[in-house]
């Protein structure tokens, strides 16, 4: 099968995708319900002392906090490099700055729905403002999800090695066993993508559903090229989201407590939950996760712990939730159209 199938992709109106309906659906209050319980669970029956926990986060370093903000906020920059060399390697190429605004709204959609819809509405935005083929930009989005993984559970069990020397406490055996598999299963999809396994099954689909498969195959495939830059900007990503999280123990005044590779560790455990389809940004999960971790790893006690998992999620979930709504709005209010140029007759 050859390339020249990716752009033919049939036409469909430029209509966004019903994300307002979708906040309003079973799946997503089911899943806002579950988190809800979760955290109202915890809050409840946890033996922390919430009082002294919400005394630490009222006495953190404002500039330290604020630090931590804009170390966030420039992954996204590291990012849009990443998915613009994605493309590249698809055969889209597509200025770096425009993507930022794409990528803010598809993690402020993750947020907010539930089973990662923000990485399909991100396809959709990819189509109408770029003039990418939904399905190729689709493509594009699982492969940079499979490096991400992928390099998280490498720094994971690089880090852990640091920290635990020998053994490993029981909390972490269920996230590397987990990721381990997600890993080795996405790999091997790619592998049998890449051989072109079951295109004579999938000839007999109708032809617009097989060109759109065929978009999302060369998307996904073809867009792991240059693997070293890839894989560099990805661990800048995954180095900036620990230095997140230094900033924000450092602002509570806990910074000789923990060290560079319990940073690491957390981060990436805390980012490993956020995967979990089934609540909007792992919201109640990913708190509880890192509560476990940093008690198990740094030895502090679960007040002080409490007050780095919600500071670090006020920024990683929170201020998602407030600035990526803002720019959801715009993007979803005006969407400028892309126009192709006109092909030489």
């Amino acid at each position: 099968m050859t390339a020249t199938l990716a752009p033919i992709e049939p036409a469909t109106p430029d209509v966004p995708p019903s994300l307002t309906s979708r906040f309003f659906t079973r799946r997503t209050v089911a899943s806002l319900i579950a988190a809800g319980v979760l955290v109202a669970f915890a809050v409840a029956r946890a033996p922390i002392n919430w009082g002294e926990a919400w005394r630490n986060i009222r006495g953190a370093n404002p500039l330290l906090y604020l630090t931590a903000l804009v170390v966030f906020y420039s992954t996204f920059l590291i990012r849009a490099v990443r998915w613009r060399v994605l493309l590249r390697n698809a055969g889209e190429d597509q200025p770096a700055l425009p993507l930022v605004g794409i990528i803010v709204t598809s993690f402020f959609v993750n947020c907010v729905v539930p089973a990662k819809m923000g990485d399909v509405y991100r396809a959709y935005l990819a189509r109408v403002k770029r003039g990418v083929s939904a399905a190729k930009a689709l493509g594009t989005v699982i492969a940079e999800r499979l490096v991400d993984l992928c390099v998280l559970m490498g720094l994971l069990l690089i880090a852990g090695a640091v920290v635990f020397h020998r053994k490993a406490p029981g909390v972490l055996i269920p996230y590397v066993i987990a990721g381990t598999l997600v890993c080795c299963a996405g790999v091997g999809v790619i592998l049998m993508m890449r051989a072109g396994r079951g295109q004579r099954l999938l000839r007999l689909l109708p032809e617009a559903v097989f060109h759109r498969y065929e978009s999302f195959r060369i998307g996904t495939v073809h867009s792991l090229g240059r693997f070293p830059t890839l894989i560099t900007l990805t661990g800048a990503v995954w180095g900036l989201e620990s230095a997140r999280l230094a900033f924000v123990v450092f602002s509570l005044g806990y910074g000789g407590l923990l060290g560079p590779s319990q940073f690491l560790l957390v981060a990436l455990a805390a980012a490993l939950l956020t995967t979990v389809p089934f609540l909007p940004g792992g919201l109640g999960l990913v708190e509880f996760g890192m509560v476990t971790v940093l008690v198990a790893v740094g030895g502090i006690t679960k007040e002080q712990a409490l007050s780095i998992a919600i500071l670090d999620r006020s920024i990683s979930y929170g201020s998602l939730i407030a600035l990526g709504f803002v720019v959801f709005l715009v993007t979803h209010v005006h969407t400028p159209k892309h126009h192709p140029a006109p092909s030489a007759t």
